[in-house]
């Protein structure tokens, strides 16, 4: 699929009020609008605790637990209140890469996510963004204005580097109670995932990561001796591409994806991997039945 074509088809469109119905199902039992946060701070349900992450409120550290674990934890506590879902799209150029372009998956992900939660009278705002903050629209609460999600998401194009330090940095201008913030990359950034995730945590968001893959990342096709283009730098780097190339690729790409998902579960963080072969909607269902991201 070409990076300029609707990524929403009349399948995907189809799909997307099974969608609902199917999510209604699996948050039934909870009021609408309403989401049982994770907080710190007094005066609230104690919910469990989590490792403390340089951005913390250190004022919220069990020193109780310190002494008999010599660990820093911090105590999450638990409050009904009306908080919003905030969706950060990639939309830096090496998300238009791949047998199927991660960037019309990733906006398939937000959208069919989004209108979950349209659907759920949750807030949703979706963000793009890339080198920084570029573009932000406010949804609302009624999935009516899915139309105006998918408009949105439409006339979005994957360019330019990534930074999500930077960017996260630019959201949370922009995020001024916290909420449920949902991270939908490649993880293909420089500068890492670890301090823009420990960034929106440390400010009292729940952060979820959508690390979206594709298996034109791991080689590129062919063998022999070819050149490898950077979609964002445009640097070149000319490797000899072998069988046994190809499989140490493999390996380190899956080691990578095992290192993030285990750096965000133990931090409290939601991972899972959303790899563009399997489509948006069972991608969608399969989140939506671990839980916590709609609820």
């Amino acid at each position: 699929m070409a990076e300029d074509s609707d990524p929403f088809d009349s399948a995907f469109l189809a799909r997307l009020e099974y969608l609902r119905i199917v999510s209604r199902r699996l948050v039934a039992g909870t009021g609408a609008g309403r989401r049982r946060g994770r907080r710190t701070g007094p005066g609230l349900e104690f919910a469990e605790h989590r490792q403390y992450v340089p951005g913390d409120d250190f004022r919220h550290i069990d020193w109780a637990a310190f002494g008999r674990l010599e660990r820093l934890l911090l105590r999450l506590c638990r409050q009904e209140e009306d908080l919003g879902i905030d969706f950060l799209l990639d939309a830096s150029a090496s998300m238009a890469t791949g047998e199927t372009p991660k960037f019309d998956h990733a906006r398939r992900l937000t959208a069919a996510l989004a209108y979950v939660g349209l659907a759920n009278l949750d807030r949703v705002r979706v963000f793009a963004v890339g080198a920084g903050l570029r573009t932000h629209l406010e949804a609302g609460r009624d999935r009516a204005n899915v139309l105006g999600v998918l408009d949105f998401l439409r006339g979005l194009s994957a360019e330019g580097k990534t930074d999500l330090a930077r960017s996260v940095q630019g959201y949370l201008a922009h995020a001024l109670r916290p909420g449920l913030a949902v991270v939908v990359t490649d993880l293909m950034d420089p500068g890492g995932y670890a301090r823009p995730l420990a960034l929106l945590a440390g400010r009292g968001h729940e952060p979820w990561c959508l690390h979206v893959t594709d298996p034109a990342d791991l080689a590129p096709p062919g063998t022999g001796d070819v050149a490898v283009a950077d979609a964002e730098t445009g640097e070149t780097l000319g490797i000899h591409l072998t069988a046994e190339v190809r499989e140490r690729l493999r390996a380190e790409a899956e080691r990578f994806a095992a290192e993030a998902r285990a750096w965000c579960l133990g931090r409290g963080i939601g991972y899972a991997e959303a790899p563009t072969r399997t489509p948006a909607d069972a991608m969608v269902l399969d989140v939506l039945r671990r839980g916590g991201l709609v609820r």
